[in-house]
């Protein structure tokens, strides 16, 4: 069982062993990985953006529904003959 210090100085030691990796790389390497690692981040950032934009489209299609069926019921006319 992990404790959230051993967690948090595994973190650590990733993040430190991982900089040394990179300061030893050579210049070409260190762009390429640079350039591998914002495409990751533009790829996440995009899919939180259009997973953002598809919940808000269908809350704002849920609520026009909503709305939709409440007021159809409105204009509906009670049926004559029938008694209520």
């Amino acid at each position: 069982m992990n404790t959230e210090s051993e967690t948090s100085r595994t973190a650590e030691e990733k993040t430190r062993n991982l900089r040394q990796e990179f300061s030893e790389l050579p210049f070409d390497r260190k762009i390429a990985t640079l350039v591998q690692l914002e495409t990751v981040a533009a790829t996440e950032a995009f899919e939180k953006i259009a997973n953002a934009s598809a919940a808000l489209g269908k809350k704002i299609f849920d609520n026009f529904m909503c709305d939709d069926s409440a007021h159809s019921d409105e204009r509906t006319p009670p049926e004559k003959g029938k008694p209520v």
